[in-house]
């Protein structure tokens, strides 16, 4: 008797600006999971907006003091992992406006999930069925996919 072969969890993910921040400052989770791409027991798909990069190139310039050139190439590197959406919604829900780019490119992505920093979004905790966690809580939701 053979058993069927179920195939992995896939989830989309939508990150905000501050998972993006924190993977250009320093080594840790953020940057790991743009560069994981999954395990042996889950994948995942990472999904951005033309906005979202943008609001991340200005914070990393005129808050961090990234200069134009590497804050460029740091961007380019991140378009090479995330599948770019063209959001068609706009919406008016989060208490500080500029968030409510990371919700209309969730409901373009179809995304799973939401990996927020910002306290705002987190607050939500959802939004149409799309769960808004903070990324290091990826570790113990899936234990054996994300071990650091």
């Amino acid at each position: 008797m053979t058993l069927p072969t179920t195939s992995k969890p896939k989830l989309n993910i939508v990150p905000d600006t501050g998972f993006y921040i924190a993977a250009a400052l320093k080594n840790g989770y953020a940057r790991s999971y743009l560069t994981g791409r999954g395990s042996k027991f889950l994948t995942y798909e990472l999904y951005s907006s033309e906005a979202i990069l943008l609001e991340t190139q200005e914070k990393l310039e005129t808050k961090f003091g990234f200069d134009r050139l590497s804050v460029v190439k740091t961007i380019n590197e991140m378009r090479n992992i995330l599948t770019i959406v063209y959001p068609t919604r706009r919406l008016s829900i989060v208490r500080d406006s500029d968030d409510d780019k990371i919700l209309e490119c969730a409901l373009e992505a179809k995304a799973d999930l939401i990996l927020a920093f910002d306290k705002d979004l987190l607050a939500l905790r959802e939004y149409e069925e799309i769960k808004i966690i903070h990324p290091a809580m990826l570790q113990y939701l899936f234990p054996k996919a994300f071990k650091f």
